[in-house]
């Protein structure tokens, strides 16, 4: 079972871009989407084992600066002042 602990969103362009992240019995899943124009929904989801792992995920987003702020806080949420 998971648990949604948190979900931001922005607009970027016709895009609405966001993150979503879950607590699940093994410890937290994010996912990452994209709604596009057309309604279609594009998700891809990273098990959070390590903030290298995250960070690395974060920053292949193509709208990583748009989405800056939102990362952060998910950081923060997971792994505390160590992010």
């Amino acid at each position: 079972m998971k648990n949604l602990l948190f979900e931001r969103h922005i607009g970027a362009s016709a895009e609405q871009v966001g993150v979503r992240l879950y607590r699940v019995a093994t410890g937290f899943i994010a996912e990452r989407f994209v709604v596009q124009g057309n309604q279609m929904v594009a998700v891809q989801v990273l098990p959070m084992f390590a903030l290298a792992d995250f960070e690395g995920f974060a920053l292949s987003d193509p709208h990583y600066l748009l989405m800056r702020a939102i990362y952060g806080e998910v950081r923060q949420l997971v792994w505390g002042s160590q992010g």
